[in-house]
This record gives C-alpha cells, structure tokens and sequence, in this order.
C-alpha cells in the first residue's frame, strides 16, 4: 500500500547532534539599527552573534539576559530571558505597547488660512510626544471629520487639508505631500446667490517620517483650506508608532 511507503519517513527520527547547547548570556551592546552586538557568555564575550527570532530585535538592549543556542561551532540569540511577574517581564511586555501613544480630541474648531496651522475656538492638535530610536523612524496615522457650508457662489471650491508638524528634537513642518482632505469644485449656479449646502467628511491618513533625530518628538496635527472657506474640524485623532 501507498501508506507503508511513508512508514519510514513517519517513524524516522534524527538523533540530537551533540554539538547542540542551550547557554545564557548578557548583551554588553546593541545597535538597534543594525542589530550589531556584543553578548558576554559565561567568561567569553562575543561579537554579532546571529539572531533566530528577529522581532526580538527590537527590544534587545544593553544588560538584556539572552536565551544562547550553540549549535557546534556558531553561536544564536534565541531573546530575551525574563521570569514571570517579576518587573523585568512587565518591561519586556510594555515594550512594544508603549511604542504607541494615541490620542483624541472631540472639540470643533475652524480654520480658513491657505497654510497650515492652529484651529480657531479649539485647542492645539492634538499632539503626542514620542521617544525615537536611533533608526529614526516613526509612522503616524491620523483622522478627523471636517466640513462646512459656502454661500454666495456655486463657483466656489472647498480644498481642506490635514497634515502633521514635528517639534523638539526634530523640526518637520506639516506638509500637503501627506494631507488628508478633500478638493470640490462646485460648476456655476444659474442662480448667483443660492447658498451651498454643508458638506462634511470623516477621513484618515498615515505618513512614515524618516531621518528624525532621537530622542523625544513631538507630533502635532496641523489645518489648512487653500480656498480660503471656513472649514470646521472636529473628533481629531492622532496615533504614532515609534519604530
């Protein structure tokens, strides 16, 4: 039969090589960016030890204890060591949540400048401050409802916009290469007078900054209506994931 042709496969088992050890170590030096070490084992230190579970990259850092594989001769990382309930463990679990801060705000505001900047009759933002690593990067995601009514003129255009500046260790002026927003052009009214009707949106938008300076960043949405059409905004949400 077919099935006692896999019989062997099934039953086959490799014996362990006895090159195969499973040791402890320290990292004495990490570079996040790129995932250079130095890892001291025992009484040997050790230099760019590969890594078997590279999304623990991340939370590699000096002073870490590291599970080592030795496998004959080559050394791995295999992560992070910690003891339940202890504050070691409650770090490492923390360490990629606290990466993330969000934050929302429900006040309306207006604005009408052509260039980006703060809301009339709202509060700043919102904004949330962020620590960058040494990579740099940060990836921000952003929303809010905007709308508004124009009287007068069906000629006229609504051209809102969203965007995000940078503050502290990193100056990124708020940009319309990533806005999020709306363009309408409304045709001629046969009847110059007719008021508009109100138009209102909810939309979000991401953006991946790069070549930020470490340390702390804060990100800050920022408006704008190229028409020059008072534009409300409101229910502003931003969230930055540091990278």
């Amino acid at each position: 039969m077919r099935s006692d042709d896999l019989a062997p496969l099934l039953t086959a088992v490799a014996a362990p090589s006895a090159g195969v050890d499973l040791r402890q170590g320290v990292v004495l030096a990490w570079n996040p960016v790129t995932a250079q070490n130095v890892v001291q084992v025992g009484g040997t230190t050790m230099t760019d030890l590969p890594i078997l579970n590279t999304s623990e990259a991340l939370l590699l850092a000096p002073g870490a204890v590291v599970g080592i594989l030795a496998a004959a001769s080559t050394w791995f990382i295999l992560g992070r060591v910690t003891v339940p309930g202890t504050p070691e463990a409650a770090s490492a679990l923390s360490m990629v949540s606290s990466r993330i801060i969000a934050v929302v705000d429900p006040g309306l505001g207006s604005r009408s400048s052509a260039t980006f900047g703060d809301l009339a009759g709202a509060a700043v933002g919102p904004s949330v401050t962020a620590t960058i690593s040494a990579s740099g990067k940060a990836l921000a995601f952003w929303s809010c409802g905007y709308g508004g009514s124009v009287g007068g003129t069906w000629e006229a255009h609504s051209t809102a916009g969203v965007s995000v500046a940078v503050s502290g260790a990193t100056t990124v002026a708020a940009s319309g290469d990533y806005s999020l927003g709306h363009n309408i052009q409304f045709p001629a009214d046969p009847n110059p007078g007719n008021a508009l009707t109100y138009s209102s949106f909810q939309n979000g938008m991401h953006h991946l900054f790069e070549g930020l300076n470490p340390g702390a960043n804060t990100f800050t949405m920022k408006y704008r209506n190229l028409a020059g059409i008072d534009t409300e905004f409101d229910t502003r949400e931003i969230a930055v994931f540091a990278l």
